[in-house]
């Protein structure tokens, strides 16, 4: 699936994250993430990747300072904006719900062929008719990655996607992920399983919030030396 539209300059500006005014988990920073690929982001845990991600999909509010896209504030924007800009997948697939892949889908999706086609991008198109409980976690979160490839956004916000999947299944998501960032989707990645990035040309940004703040890395480092920054 090729992706339209190319992703849009999302700002940050004077941001200050957390869910306590008196305890904020960093010190306000600004910058700009653009274009098609990967963006990591590090850390350490409790470090505000994931209220990062959250709060640049739109899903949280900064507690100080602002996000824009293109040129507009996140804040200002309805629903049915933030949902067509961008898709967001979480760390676990909801996996109680009950309903078949196809069902889960189906949500996104009007047309079986355009849903049929975006499972078999990531190596689901013989799970239709199981039920998404039971998947493996793999599996599940290839679900997942398919149903957020359904909302046909310009961006992606992933939250540790691979945290609870096994080696092979890890190895897999990896491969999938960098297949995608070619489509022209942009892909906001937090991740403590990064070393599977480390040189490839679809990795268009490092960023570590850790002690020092809010960081930009050489992408062209090693991964041992980003781990030195968090």
């Amino acid at each position: 699936m090729k992706h339209s539209r190319v992703p849009f300059d999302i700002e940050m500006d004077s941001l200050v994250l957390g869910y306590n005014a008196a305890s904020p988990l960093n010190e306000p920073f600004s910058d700009v993430l653009q274009g098609a690929g990967i963006h990591l982001v590090i850390g350490r845990n409790g470090a505000g990747k994931s209220t990062l991600i959250r709060t640049l999909a739109g899903l949280q509010t900064p507690l100080k300072g602002s996000v824009m896209w293109e040129g507009r504030l996140l804040s200002k924007s309805t629903a049915q904006e933030r949902g067509e800009g961008m898709a967001f997948m979480a760390s676990t697939p909801p996996r109680t719900s009950g309903l078949r892949v196809a069902e889960v889908l189906d949500l996104m999706s009007p047309s079986n062929a355009l849903r049929d086609q975006t499972l078999r991008q990531v190596g689901g198109e013989s799970w239709l008719d199981r039920r998404l409980s039971s998947l493996s976690d793999g599996q599940a979160q290839r679900v997942m990655l398919a149903r957020a490839l359904l909302q046909q956004t310009p961006w992606m916000v992933l939250d540790e996607p691979t945290a609870f999947l096994d080696a092979p299944s890890r190895t897999a998501l990896w491969e999938t992920l960098l297949e995608l960032s070619q489509t022209g989707v942009g892909m906001i990645l937090a991740s403590h399983d990064f070393r599977f990035l480390q040189g490839r040309d679809e990795l268009a940004s490092v960023h570590a919030m850790g002690l020092m703040g809010w960081q930009a890395l050489n992408r062209s480092e090693p991964a041992a030396d980003w781990e030195l920054q968090c």
